[in-house]
């Protein structure tokens, strides 16, 4: 594909998603994280998705100036495309109660860690242990709904992504090697297979503040 039709690093307008999708459709693997603002909003909002391909692209969309991102959805319920995420359960269930997805073909890099009996389950944690990188400082704690975001946030976002491809690679080795491919195989196909509860919004949470 001519490097002109590429996606573009930043999915905000309909025709950025547009090629990100003709991206997406030749993938063998996508690796996906999420980021919300739930610790400085209620309720809390999706504020933005990373995603990476087996080809080497990296993409922030942003779902607050492009609230509709559905064209995502084929990808993600492809069974020929494998989902990587890292303790997918809340980015899970950001995706489906936002754009309603059906997302097959999970490998989850962090119920991985735990089937090899890892005491730390941390992305830094296995990043440094398996790719020997240093994923710089933690930005969890952000306000991922400010715009516009700083260079620093912007490398954390993607290095959420980029690693996993090489980290699932090495941790698929591992669990293959134990024998314990298939119990993680079992387990993600439950974790995709979850139907996620609507979010009741209570107006008057706030009262409940001290």
């Amino acid at each position: 594909m001519p490097a002109s039709t590429r996606a573009p690093r930043w999915i905000v307008t309909p025709a950025d998603m547009t090629r990100l999708v003709a991206d997406l459709r030749s993938a063998g693997a996508v690796a996906i994280d999420t980021e919300a603002d739930s610790l400085h909003h209620y309720p809390g909002k999706l504020c933005l998705v990373q995603v990476a391909t087996d080809a080497g692209g990296a993409h922030l969309v942003d779902p607050l100036a492009l609230p509709d991102f559905s064209a995502l959805g084929p990808a993600l319920a492809d069974p020929g495309i494998v989902k990587i995420f890292h303790a997918a359960d809340n980015d899970l269930a950001y995706l489906k109660r936002q754009q309603s997805f059906t997302v097959t073909s999970i490998f989850d890099t962090s119920i991985a860690a735990r089937f090899l009996a890892l005491t730390s389950l941390g992305l830094d944690v296995l990043i440094k242990t398996y790719l020997d990188v240093d994923p710089g400082q933690s930005r969890q704690k952000d306000d991922w709904s400010r715009r516009p975001l700083t260079a620093e946030q912007e490398t954390y976002a993607l290095n959420d992504v980029v690693h996993l491809m090489p980290l699932r690679d090495r941790l698929t080795a591992e669990l293959a090697a134990k024998g314990r491919l298939a119990w993680l195989e079992e387990e993600c196909a439950a974790l995709a297979a979850q139907s996620v509860p609507a979010r009741v919004v209570d107006p008057d949470a706030y009262l409940a503040l001290k």
